[in-house]
Parts: C-alpha cells; structure tokens; sequence
C-alpha cells in the first residue's frame, strides 16, 4: 500500500498564481507612500520584489533519508478478502524548501497519474507497506520519487514563469501607484 495522501491534487497552481498577481496592486498600495516618492520606479520595485516573489519548491533529491520498520499491514488472502501479516513500511524521504502549500497545487499540465506522500517538518516522505519483497518496494519508491521530480519540476517552471514577469507587473502597479498619489496631493492643494 503506497503511503500518504495523493499529492498536487487539491486547487490549481495556475488559479493561485492568478490570485497572486491580482494582489500585486494591493501589495504596492499597501508598500508604497508618499515617502517612497522620491526613489525612482526601479528602486521600488527592486525592493518590493523579493518579497512579491513565489519561492519554488526546491527539493533535495541527492540525499534522501531511507527508513524501513516493521509493520503490520493489510493484503489480499487467496480466497480475495484482506488478512493482516507481519510486513514493512519502507520510506524515503527529501527535505525542501518553499511553501509546503505548493505540494497541494495542481500543476498544468498535469496527469491522474500522481505523486503519493506525506508532508511533516520540512521533509516530504514517499513509500510503501506490505510483504517484505525489497525488489517491489524499490521499484514502487523508485516510481513515486520520479512521479515527485516531475511534479515538482512542472511545479517550479510555472512558479518561475510567473516571478519572470512579477518585475514588470510591479513596474506597472508602482508608477498606477505614483500616479495615484500625484493625483491625491494635486487635489489637496486645490481645496
């Protein structure tokens, strides 16, 4: 039995990056005053961006952490029903970094085919239950972990297709914003 819930299921990456750069004019509102004025636009946007940006999810896959336990797992008896036998519970797990939200995002493109695992203190583990048969829980583990590269990988061009274009979508909310601001002291020297 593979471990852990199924992984980039849950909402869409796309839908999330949108709602991210729907905020951008929020985040300049909120970030940028009359002060800020006297800075150019690419100063501003310069500093704004590292916190705008989406960090990808950066997963060490050179240096997994293996575990096999004892276990007592569920399989199918020979007249089809389920008895539980002494077995393993066999894990790999990779620290990364990012948000541990992004393993819930639906990447585009993406398959019913998907990545199984378990999130907890920085570290996504991967693995399997059952009889104590090594070639089968490696080629099940082998198969997960390349389902994660591939998700994890589709996962980092959208995020970085987005951060590609964030600079000038804060260029564009900075000199709305600068503007804004002119139109706001124009008006207080007029009443």
């Amino acid at each position: 039995m593979i471990i852990g819930n199924v992984l980039f299921l849950e909402e869409s990456l796309d839908r999330y990056l949108r709602a991210q750069e729907g905020a951008v004019g929020n985040h300049v509102r909120q970030k940028v005053s009359r002060v800020d004025l006297i800075k150019s636009d690419a100063e501003i946007v310069h500093a704004l961006l590292p916190e705008a940006r989406v960090a990808p999810l950066k997963v060490d896959f050179d240096n997994p952490q293996k575990d096999a336990q004892e276990a007592r797992v569920r399989v199918h008896d020979m007249f089809d029903g389920m008895v539980e036998i002494d077995g393993v519970r066999a894990t790999r797990s990779f620290a990364f970094s990012g948000d541990p939200g992004l393993f819930r995002l639906r990447t585009n493109p993406y398959s019913t085919t998907l990545p199984h695992g378990e999130i907890s203190n920085r570290r996504v583990i991967i693995g399997m239950s059952g009889r104590n048969d090594a070639e089968t829980l490696k080629r099940e583990i082998d198969r997960q972990e390349q389902l994660l590269r591939e998700y994890v990988e589709t996962s980092t061009k959208q995020i970085e297709a987005y951060n590609d274009k964030l600079g000038a979508l804060l260029g564009e909310a900075v000199a709305s914003r600068r503007q804004q601001l002119a139109s706001l002291e124009d008006l207080k020297n007029r009443i």
